[in-house]
């Protein structure tokens, strides 16, 4: 999509981010396998793709060291609204390629196919060797995302929202050779039109598997989802949790 930007998505959704994904996914269950896994360690947790904190705050009220980091001002700007004691340390920049020295983290994690928002040829590899050098020597990189259909996603275009005095559209279409989709939300209401662009590019859970290996990472375990139920072959999605080697 030309002039796309790693701030593109979270610039277009900032302001409507916590009404349209509060409810993604099962927050409890995330929170409690996250603090499990850092409590099991030094504490410390880094979030990539923080968005408006819906994960990292709720982490943060258990007591454990967080960072977020997004590409998006805009979304930082929201998390710090909700988030006035600063108990989530921010960070803006692109998660794919992460300069912290001396900093090592018992989580690293990234929710809700957010890894798949790096769109840029090989920054999905970029991010793995960032969390590596990064993990602390018993940490945890989680990533969550859909499990792709060989084929693709069709192309659709459908209604998001209908209200009295508005309707989202949701439009989209995929390059499956290029393992690509992008897509457009169409906020239509009495103050005008506001387009919200997305694009992610997709990758099989064995490509993550062989960037992870790159990277000195090795997968430990695979669940379909955060309460680990187990993965199968006909599993819409999965939490992959990788360790260094």
């Amino acid at each position: 999509m030309d002039g796309y930007e790693t701030s593109s998505y979270g610039d277009g959704l900032a302001e409507v981010y916590d009404e349209w994904f509060a409810n993604v996914g099962d927050l409890d269950a995330v929170v409690e396998l996250v603090s499990q896994l850092a409590s099991s360690g030094n504490g410390s947790v880094m979030e990539l793709g923080v968005g408006t904190g819906r994960i990292a705050l709720p982490l943060a009220a258990r007591g454990l060291s967080v960072l977020g980091i997004d590409g998006s001002e805009l979304m930082l700007e929201r998390l710090a609204q909700k988030d006035p004691g600063a108990t989530v340390e921010r960070l803006h920049g692109d998660f794919s390629v992460i300069s912290l020295p001396q900093r090592k983290f018992e989580v690293a994690f990234v929710a809700f196919n957010t890894l798949f928002n790096l769109v840029e040829p090989g920054a999905q590899a970029r991010c793995f060797q960032s969390v590596s050098a990064h993990l602390s020597a018993s940490g945890s990189f989680l990533i969550e995302a859909f499990v792709p259909d060989p084929a693709g996603p069709k192309a659709t275009i459908e209604p998001r929202t209908i209200a009295l005095d508005r309707v989202v559209l949701s439009a989209s279409k995929s390059d499956p050779n290029a393992q690509e989709v992008m897509g457009q939300y169409i906020d239509i209401s009495s103050d005008g039109i506001v387009m919200r662009p997305w694009q992610i590019r997709w990758s099989t859970p064995e490509q993550l598997d062989e960037m992870a290996s790159d990277a000195g990472l090795v997968l430990s375990e695979r669940w379909e989802d955060w309460s680990r139920s187990p993965f199968s072959e006909t599993s819409p999605t999965h939490l992959s949790r990788y360790q260094l080697a």
